[in-house]
């Protein structure tokens, strides 16, 4: 973990009471909730083999499975449990269905190269097993691979089939050179393009090729020569993208490491446009210092239209281009490093750089990467940990598969859940696609809110032109809008919007012939208060397989706002995204910050929510955000209570909310208590809003959590306060000034007390 990162990833574990005294305290702010963002998490173990035998070379893959009204996505991790140079063997193979926090023992083979057909099977191509034709001469032209189809979204495969490759015109240097399959790609309504390697004739080097298919992987033919190897430098292993523009994006590494290398096609690889050439980002520094991986380059389009590559050696890095082409490359990590400490640059210690991706979620993904490198040297096994005695950085020496959790954001703090809410039951669709295609069970109208840009897991409708509409919870000021319409063809759409339902429909904005395979996002010049959004869809120019001509599809639609924290779009165990926290540092040198963004449990509506844990007798969790002054503010939120703090005084456990004035100053302080009540300071003494109970405590989620709904609308003398849509009283200033109001604060109730958990959603604050 980077030193930054302090400040962005809470670990999210209940710790011992500590009763140290404290020494320093200090704010740590959020990320701008304004621009894109890569967060990573620490470094998990996936798999650590008993008896440490070899296991190196990541894979990973994942595809959607489940319906669309119980979406998932189970993520396949692969490794190699052979020595390199040492013999190859069918790699192994580890399963996550908790978006890679954990995986279970191997079970079955892992897969390298794998792609999602049109016809909605998984194709897997393999290396192992491959030959020549019979009689196919020094300088033979074909080769067998096998390949196997999935018919349960990569869960299992059946038995492999034999596929004719031809590379010519060109030739393999010899009867016994391998093609190397790197990396499959789909394109929609057209063919399956394979990237990959091999020694070509009169050479040593590599050349790194695109090989296509017209029968789902039964056959393949050279479509192009994405680089041609010479003397001075040879091209291998490469991963393979359709860019958010739907350019397809060849990146390679080379054998002189000096860089990896790109090239790009507008003609899905019959044609390239331009020379290959290094990526500039990664240009080694002036004193030869590489600044991200110069092997295995693997790249992997997310549902918001960020495109992410993984590479590694030395250590394994993640890079962003953060609008999707892979032109440019925003941000450059490094996400798990196991390098020799005396050298760090040493690509011959530590792990093998051979890393991996696979997203999650819309603005999540898992990367993986091995600890060591396993290596036949002079006939001997080798652990590249500790052939040379080297002190590795990670502090690991023992052949293990390590993840790292990445949130990859695009900019905004307002995402809604559509698809948790339609869950939950409280935003309903309808329109003209309610229907799901047969055989498609992720088609659907919640196809279309189920965070995927997979082409089935959409709404989809055969008739020509549709209308999907949105009755939200409650009214929004709705300010971004994502759309991803037909995947890998054209389309337009209008949305519209309205307040109520006796209201006439009004355009908000349009997109004509939008193309692309993954969300788009517009901010209309003016947000729009509405409870109902209507997309009018238009016909598709591509229809997917079985679905009839004229169609239309809407893959997914985000909506945003810009009066909302939803935490929808902030980073898992990190620090909400315009919201700072407070941090404790104990006489024992430990730091306490007990605020974080946290998955949710099922059923509330929402997957991602605010997370306040109070486990420290020196450290008072608190979060708080700063808006607009104003002389009126309302403010609301969702609420409920994960555990109370069961001992003390009636009222003395309690989410506390302030209304602010200044940086810090409570102007308004209300206590949410263990017994239901609402209760304000007045600067002297607690008092209660209401009489008796005013919201359920329960903090039991049997048959669903209980939430509840506050909003406090502030002046600068007195705060009304509203519970589950019921005014239950004012309160009175805590500080008995007439300052006017700057934003909110949500804590837990004492500093030396400890044991309580509490959820906050959907933070809605505006002016007046």
């Amino acid at each position: 973990m980077t030193a930054g990162m302090l400040a962005l990833i809470v670990t999210p574990v209940a710790a011992a009471p500590v009763s140290a005294a404290a020494v320093t305290k200090s704010e740590v702010a959020g990320l701008s909730p304004t621009a894109p963002a890569l967060v990573l998490g620490a470094p998990g173990t996936a798999y650590d083999p008993a008896g440490d035998p070899p296991a190196w070379y990541a894979m990973a893959d994942a595809y959607d499975t489940g319906t669309a009204q119980s979406p998932t996505r189970p993520v396949q991790a692969g490794y190699y449990g052979h020595y390199d140079a040492g013999g190859h063997t069918e790699p192994g193979r580890l399963t996550s269905v908790n978006g890679g926090n954990n995986f279970t023992a191997p079970t079955g083979d892992g897969r390298e190269a794998t792609a999602r057909l049109d016809d909605g099977r998984v194709l897997s191509v393999g290396f192992v097993g491959q030959a020549p034709p019979a009689n196919a001469g020094a300088r033979p032209q074909q080769r067998t691979l096998k390949i196997a189809y999935s018919s349960d979204d990569g869960g299992s495969y059946g038995e492999a089939l034999s596929a004719q490759i031809s590379i010519a015109p060109q030739a393999f240097n010899g009867a016994t050179a391998n093609f190397y399959p790197n990396n499959l790609v789909q394109v929609p309504g057209g063919p399956v393009l394979m990237a990959g390697y091999a020694v070509t004739a009169d050479s040593t080097a590599a050349t790194a090729m695109l090989l296509s298919s017209f029968d789902q992987g039964l056959t393949w033919a050279l479509r192009s020569t994405i680089a041609q190897g010479t003397t001075a430098r040879g091209f291998s292993e490469t991963g393979l993208v359709l860019a958010s523009n739907g350019d397809l994006v060849a990146v390679m590494r080379t054998s002189s490491y000096d860089n990896l290398w790109v090239r790009r096609s507008t003609t899905a690889g019959t044609s390239w446009t331009g020379a290959a050439a290094p990526i500039a980002e990664f240009a080694a520094a002036a004193n030869g210092n590489r600044p991200f991986g110069r092997i295995n380059p693997r790249l992997s389009l997310l549902p918001n239209g960020i495109l992410a590559l993984v590479a590694g050696r030395p250590d394994n890095f993640v890079a962003l281009s953060y609008d999707g082409t892979g032109r440019t490359w925003d941000v450059k990590r490094s996400f798990y490093d196991n390098h020799s400490v005396a050298d760090p640059q040493n690509m011959n210690e530590g792990s093998s750089g051979n890393a991996d991706l696979a997203w999650t979620e819309a603005n999540r993904a898992v990367l993986m990467a091995d600890s060591c490198h396993a290596i036949t040297y002079e006939g001997a096994p080798r652990n590249k940990c500790t052939w040379h005695g080297a002190t590795m950085s990670d502090g690991t020496t023992t052949y293990q598969m390590k993840r790292v959790l990445a949130d990859i954001l695009t900019p905004g703090a307002g995402k809604i859940d559509l698809g948790g809410k339609v869950a939950a039951g409280t935003v309903q669709l309808g329109g003209d696609y309610d229907t799901a295609i047969a055989g498609h069970p992720r088609t659907g109208s919640r196809g279309a809110v189920d965070g995927s840009n997979e082409m089935w897991s959409s709404a989809i409708r055969s008739g020509g032109a549709g209308v999907f509409d949105i009755s939200l919870d409650r009214t929004y000021t709705l300010s971004k809008v994502g759309l991803s319409l037909a995947i890998g063809g054209t389309a337009s759409a209008t949305v519209q919007t309205r307040l109520t339902t006796d209201a006439a429909w009004t355009d908000w904005y349009s997109v004509t012939n939008q193309s692309g395979y993954a969300l788009k996002y517009t901010t209309p010049a003016a947000s729009r208060p509405a409870r109902y959004v209507r997309v009018l869809a238009g016909e598709s120019s591509i229809c997917p397989p079985g679905v009839t001509a004229p169609c239309s599809q809407l893959n997914e639609i985000e909506l945003y706002a810009d009066d909302v924290n939803s935490f929808e779009n902030d980073p898992v165990n990190g620090i909400p995204r315009g919201y700072s926290i407070d941090r404790t540092v104990d006489d024992a040198g430990v730091g306490h910050l007990g605020v974080w963004v946290s998955q949710t449990t099922a059923g509330s509506g929402s997957s991602r929510v605010l997370r306040i844990v109070d486990s420290s007798s020196v450290h008072l969790p608190a979060a708080r955000r700063l808006d607009s002054t104003a002389t009126t503010k309302t403010v609301g939120f969702r609420f409920h209570p994960d555990r109370w703090r069961t001992t003390g005084a009636a009222g003395s456990s309690a989410l506390l909310f302030d209304i602010l004035t200044g940086t810090r100053q409570a102007a308004f302080h209300f206590a949410l208590t263990r017994e239901g009540t609402v209760r304000y300071h007045d600067g002297s003494v607690w008092r209660t809003l209401g009489t008796g109970q005013s919201f359920n405590p329960s903090a039991s989620c049997t048959g669903g959590c209980v939430w509840t709904d506050i909003e406090v609308r502030a002046t600068t003398t007195t705060a009304t306060v509203t519970v589950n849509g019921q005014n239950i009283g004012t309160a009175t200033r805590f500080d008995g000034a007439t300052t006017s109001l700057t934003g909110h604060q949500f804590a837990a109730s004492s500093t030396a007390e400890i044991d309580e958990n509490f959820l906050v959603d959907d933070v809605s604050s505006r002016n007046g």
